[in-house]
């Protein structure tokens, strides 16, 4: 059994539910977060040693990116936990333990990673002789966090697929390193952009060398080392994932160049970095209004009316108990109500990795289905989801062999469609 994910967002979401389930307020959620957690960054550079200027222009560079203009907008924890963390440092820095060390638990239980704050944090006030602060901070974070792992520990065994140090061979995890390595690298320029650019790597990697060396500053950055350790050996590509920390990352690189001697040369530094995020999120405003949610690749994203019609159909056809199967089962029970349930637990390796890696085939996701008692499947182009072409060709050859039965939709676009078991 999987392990589930950190308990505090979904409670959240929980809490907003008893107003109302509908996608769109439930997204209200991690937009306050993301806002929050901006004016937040905003405060935590100004008490780092950033200038109103520069704290303002790191803080608008994050909100203009599209990978954070994508979380704000979508069902994730990243904004949350963006919020959490940047908060619990602020209140670190400001020698307020007791709340530093509530909120970097909470944080952890947003996202596992927060590990890395209360590590970063603990570990920061041991080396400085602090052991009375250490004890106050470290004392409520555990008091939050620990009794998440336990309950884990015992009831759910890690899924080995999550981490490099699994079922992979030498040869497999020595790649997948690799990869992540050139992700992580490359994750601040994709996060601003939008584009992987493996060639930015190297100049992150400069970058950064010149900038540690240059000036180090051991709370922000020992807890960007570990985090990033993390994110590190996770079986996806990390970039996605430091989002939540991009402004402490501007700021690694900021505090030195800030002081640099030719001002016209930083001057249009700093206007070429403007203009990059909030280019690329532009260009990506035709296909939101189209489409009517925030594309986050050059995949176009599915089509929310056909998406719509799709809902209502199912929660004016099918039975109030019937048990749906959708790549995206989040969403299909937030807006059906009918219990939803993915079918099959993709091969990590084989989605991030290989490339046409088959994710998952027709005999798995049979099996997956009949155990779950699923009596409807629902297929939308998910472009933008890595394991999405598998599962259409798993149940496109279910469909063949008589296993699924298309349901008839008036005027739905041919890419939606619903089936049914016989």
């Amino acid at each position: 059994m999987k392990a589930p994910p950190p308990p505090l967002f979904p409670l959240l979401l929980a809490l907003f539910t008893l107003v109302s389930s509908h996608a769109q307020w439930l997204k209200l959620l991690p937009l306050a977060c993301n806002a929050a957690w901006l004016f937040v960054s905003y405060k935590l550079l100004r008490k780092m040693g950033a200038e109103h200027w520069l704290a303002l222009l790191l803080a608008g560079l994050t909100a203009a990116a599209p990978q954070v203009v994508f979380t704000a907008t979508s069902l994730l924890p990243a904004p949350l936990f963006g919020l959490l963390l940047s908060a619990a440092l602020l209140a670190l820095l400001h020698d307020r333990m007791l709340l530093a060390g509530t909120l970097a638990g909470l944080a952890t239980l947003t996202c596992t990673a927060g590990v890395a704050l209360i590590a970063a944090c603990a570990l920061t006030l041991i080396v400085r002789g602090r052991f009375r602060r250490a004890v106050a901070f470290t004392a409520p974070a555990l008091f939050l966090a620990a009794p998440w792992f336990a309950w884990t520990l015992v009831h759910a065994n890690q899924d080995p697929a999550d981490y490099i140090p699994g079922h992979l061979a030498a040869n497999e995890k020595f790649a997948v390193f690799g990869s992540n390595l050139l992700s992580l690298f490359a994750g601040p320029l994709e996060i601003l952009s939008g584009i992987g650019d493996p060639y930015a790597a190297l100049v992150t990697l400069i970058l950064l060398a010149i900038c540690l060396w240059k000036r180090r500053q051991m709370v922000p950055d020992t807890f960007l080392l570990l985090y990033c350790g993390m994110i590190l050996l996770q079986l996806r590509p990390p970039a996605p994932l430091l989002a939540p920390v991009l402004p402490l990352i501007l700021w690694l690189f900021f505090r030195v160049f800030r002081n640099f001697r030719l001002r016209e040369a930083l001057a249009a530094t700093v206007l070429i970095l403007a203009i990059v995020p909030v280019a690329a999120t532009l260009m990506r405003l035709p296909a939101t209004l189209r489409t009517g949610q925030f594309p986050l690749s050059d995949q176009p994203p599915n089509q929310w009316q056909e998406m719509n019609k799709l809902f209502t159909f199912i929660r004016l056809n099918t039975p109030p108990d019937a048990i749906l199967a959708a790549n995206n089962d989040p969403l299909f029970y937030l807006n059906t109500g009918r219990k939803t349930v993915r079918g099959f637990v993709p091969d990590a390796y084989r989605t991030f990795y290989q490339s046409g890696g088959q994710t998952v085939n027709a005999r798995q996701l049979s099996f997956g289905l009949r155990a779950a008692g699923v009596s409807y499947v629902a297929l939308t182009p998910d472009r933008d989801l890595a394991e999405s072409a598998a599962f259409h060709k798993s149940v496109e050859a279910l469909e063949r062999a008589g296993i699924l039965e298309p349901v008839a939709i008036p005027g739905l676009a041919p890419e939606y469609r619903l089936l049914q078991t016989p």
